[in-house]
């Protein structure tokens, strides 16, 4: 073996930047300028990212530009990230606040669900026309918990944080909701819709 070959750094693995995100150093970097990190932020989360925006505008074309517009503004503002908290609540709140603008600036949600699903790799439940109908219905106190949680896949303590809120305050909504959601798809399964 060459003596020059093994004092050289050893490739950066799929592995240890998953280290590196789980640690913080993946975003510490990314948040420091470096765009190969920042771009493994973005493939880390663009598959949840865009299942949230699709759940709250019910278009793929939309979606798609909603989920760009998130990773704009995480772009933006990477460096008032302060790693000593978690990253994923500041992240979904960024999100969440990019999706209320986002929708305030656009034409009302159309009637019907696009016919595109929102991430092939989610649950057949996500892509019911019925449930995403019953969701985009909810008060946005409530479907907001929901998609952080159940969509994003956080924590009731990352939802908690992501929304200033109490743990106890998002069991309240995310029950309130469940219960608004089974009267919504009841009444749309007695009516014999999709």
């Amino acid at each position: 073996m060459d003596a020059g070959a093994a004092t050289q750094p050893l490739p950066v693995t799929d592995f240890s930047r998953a280290h590196a995100f789980a640690s913080g150093e993946l975003v510490r970097e990314a948040g420091g300028g470096d765009l190969d990190a920042f771009e493994e932020l973005v493939r880390r989360l663009q598959r949840r990212v865009y299942g949230f925006a699709f759940q709250h505008l019910r278009d793929p074309h939309e979606a798609q530009d909603l989920t760009q517009e998130i990773f704009v503004k995480l772009f933006r503002n990477l460096g008032r990230y302060d790693s000593e908290r978690p990253f994923e609540p500041w992240f979904w709140k960024l999100a969440t606040n990019a999706t209320i603008n986002y929708r305030r600036k656009r034409v009302p949600l159309p009637s019907e669900p696009g016919e595109e699903a929102a991430d092939p790799g989610a649950t057949p439940q996500a892509h019911d026309p019925a449930l995403i109908e019953a969701l985009a219905q909810l008060d946005p106190s409530y479907r907001v918990p929901v998609l952080l949680h159940y969509y994003a896949d956080l924590s009731l303590e990352q939802v908690a944080a992501a929304l200033s809120l109490s743990v106890p305050a998002v069991k309240s909504r995310l029950h309130r909701a469940r219960g608004v959601l089974r009267n919504s798809l009841a009444d749309a399964e007695e009516l014999g819709q999709p």
